[in-house]
This record gives C-alpha cells, structure tokens and sequence, in this order.
C-alpha cells in the first residue's frame, strides 16, 4: 500500500526542484546580459552603461549621468531612459549592437542611431 504522505511530500518536493530549475534558467539570462558597456552617443561621445541585476541601468556621457530602468526582450536589453530616450542592446554574434531611439517615437519604427557595443565585464 502506498503511503499517501510519502507521495505528497515527493510531489512538493518535485514541485519545488522544477520552480528552482526555472528561475535559475531565467537568472542566467538576465545575468548573461547584466554588466557594463561601451558604446557611443548621438554625438559620438563615449558612452558607458551599466545594467544592474536588479533591472536598474545607470549611464554616464559626456558629463551626464543617467539613470533609467532595463528589461529582457529575447536576446536584447530595452533600456528606458528617465529622459524619455530608449537604448536597445542586442547580441550581433559575438557583440553587441545598440539601437537609440528618441523620445515618443515607437520602438518598431527606425532607431534614430545603430552603432556597435562592446561588453567589458
């Protein structure tokens, strides 16, 4: 006779080993796209920004800083600015590609500037 504790205590026990599994595969992809960036400005200055775990992304160019908030979409990060502009990161092979585009224009429309990233950490 099978002993009805045992099967539950398997069952949540199995629950709760696929829920670890599932947000450690989703940790892994944020974490894949966490880190610090160079890339440019609109102006061609240099551009560093940083996309922190916690869904926070800080920038600094030209004696700015900027403060805004990041998401995963598939394999880029969509980086919104408090400023209203949205940077766009997204893997090209082994870099990255970032996408700007200006504030109230749709982010399916053209960017107003595509210019290569590089990851540093």
């Amino acid at each position: 006779m099978m002993n009805i504790r045992t099967t539950r205590y398997d069952f949540a026990a199995a629950v709760v080993a696929a829920l670890v599994a599932v947000l450690a595969s989703t940790a892994s992809l944020a974490g894949d796209l966490t880190g610090t960036y160079m890339t440019e400005d609109t102006k061609g200055n240099a551009f560093r920004i940083v996309l922190a775990g916690d869904g926070m992304a800080t920038g600094s160019k030209d004696g700015h800083d900027l403060n805004g908030t990041w998401t995963e979409d598939g394999d880029a990060a969509v980086i919104k600015w408090s400023t209203g502009w949205i940077t766009t990161l997204a893997r090209d092979g082994d870099a990255y590609k970032k996408a700007v585009h200006r504030p109230g224009t749709p982010l399916d429309g053209p960017p107003t500037q595509t210019t290569g990233a590089k990851k540093l950490e």
